[in-house]
């Protein structure tokens, strides 16, 4: 935590959702506004006892619960993110001098659905682009759960996440896969930043303990448009704030390439 306070203000942000506060406390979750219309919450899922698999501690759960609730309020859209997705999401593990309640898929889940502007559950863990819908019982919407591959094997993605207004009532999260600029075959003694980029994505597609190729997930896990009925009045964000929102971040970008 305090090496992402330590991160250049450019482009930022400084601590990436993490304040002293959470150094001094010693908590591993926070949260952050990317915009004045979307909170983003990150949760840590490990378990420290024991076993790869993890679970919600019972204070992230209940803290989570009264942040989605004040968004409900606020009238204001809410991404959760977290390491471990719904498939994993269920280790009980326990130190042996006891330890607070853990909460697992199932429960969590539930949850979320309690909470219409929450509209996606980013994670990973599995190292599989995985998009995952969650529905409520009674048909009326949901949440989107997006699991991206990882940065270290095949096929070395990330995921774009872009939110629409279609002006009907509905709203769409777009998800694109993005690959990383360096070349997929290494030219043999190319140490360069990129050269080693390079040679990570050749490795990474000869990789031997696993099928590389269904890492990558089906067409539908990857490039998609993920709708659902939109939980706020959108019509309240005005596309002057949404263009002042998107001046600001290409300025941020502007100034750290030059500072490049």
């Amino acid at each position: 935590m305090q090496a992402h306070l330590n991160s250049p203000d450019v482009p930022g942000p400084v601590g990436h959702g993490w304040t002293q506060t959470n150094v001094d406390s010693g908590q591993t979750w926070w949260s952050a506004d990317l915009t004045p219309y979307l909170r983003i919450y990150g949760l840590d899922t490990c378990n420290l006892a024991a076993g790869a698999d993890g679970a919600v501690p019972e204070d992230q759960f209940t803290w989570l619960q009264g942040e989605l609730s004040r968004c409900q309020d606020e009238g204001r859209l809410a991404l959760v993110c977290s390491h471990h997705n719904s498939l994993t999401l269920e280790n009980d593990a326990t130190p042996v001098t006891g330890g607070q309640p853990l909460i697992h898929a199932e429960e969590f889940i539930a949850m979320l659905l309690q909470y219409p502007v929450c509209i996606a559950w980013l994670n990973g863990h599995t190292h599989i682009n995985t998009i995952t819908p969650h529905v409520r019982d009674n048909g009326s919407g949901g949440f989107w759960e997006i699991t991206t591959a990882s940065c270290v094997d095949f096929p070395q993605q990330q995921q774009l996440v872009e939110l629409v207004d279609n002006r009907d009532g509905t709203m769409s999260i777009f998800v694109t896969a993005l690959d990383h600029a360096a070349p997929a075959a290494w030219t043999e003694g190319d140490l360069s930043q990129i050269g080693l980029a390079s040679l990570s994505r050749e490795l990474a597609a000869n990789a031997w303990l696993n099928k590389p190729a269904l890492r990558a997930g089906t067409p539908l896990d990857r490039n998609v448009e993920l709708l659902l009925p939109s939980p706020i009045d959108l019509s309240a964000i005005t596309d002057a704030s949404v263009e002042a929102e998107q001046m600001k971040a290409k300025a941020q970008l502007l100034a750290h390439g030059g500072a490049a």
